[in-house]
């Protein structure tokens, strides 16, 4: 008779640990759901239009002024000052930021067109450099370097077009042509 109540205290105990054992599986269970729940939650509230991802928006103090407006119609970029890492450029046209990049490719030539989308532009979000690509920062379609700086004959989304050439030792643009997309900012 001994026995027998050592064995159903025994087995007694042993149910009791095993309906421990899962109410905390349970309260592990319920809380990690709830942590992917919040996470996910965030995740989609933060992509969201009306919340702009933070990363996504110009630094303005990464854009730096003109090198210099050496005329009522030309600015100029020092080739000394471009290289393999885009510099990016405003322009004040009556209040309004135009703004464009520059930089060398690796083909040897320099590259440089509006900081601004031939069809994203409305967004107003401009590209970053992703290695050796632009990257649409609205879209994120790139765009090689060594492409940068011609006619968009295609269509869709491009690093809009500025027309630039050189002079001795500066990369000239005619302050017209910065005019012409100022619709763009």
């Amino acid at each position: 008779m001994k026995k027998n109540i050592r064995e159903l205290r025994k087995a007694e105990s042993r149910k009791m640990e095993q309906i421990q054992r899962k109410k905390r599986t349970q309260k592990i269970i319920v809380i990690a759901s709830l942590s992917i729940i919040a996470v996910l939650s965030l995740m989609i509230a933060a992509s969201m239009p009306g919340n702009p991802n933070p990363n996504d928006q110009i630094n303005n103090s990464d854009i730096a002024a003109p090198s210099d407006v050496i005329s009522q119609t030309e600015i100029s970029i020092p080739l000394s000052e471009i290289g393999p890492n885009a510099k990016f450029y405003s322009y004040d046209s009556d209040g309004i930021e135009i703004r464009y990049f520059a930089l060398l490719g690796s083909d040897g030539n320099v590259h440089v067109a509006f900081d601004a989308c031939d069809v994203c532009y409305d967004a107003k979000k401009g590209y970053r450099q992703n290695g050796d690509v632009m990257q649409c920062i609205n879209c994120d379609k790139e765009f090689s370097i060594n492409s940068i700086g011609t006619d968009n004959t295609a269509g869709g989304c491009w690093p809009s077009f500025l027309p630039t050439f050189i002079d001795g030792e500066n990369v000239l643009i005619e302050i017209s042509d910065l005019e012409a997309k100022k619709y763009m900012f």
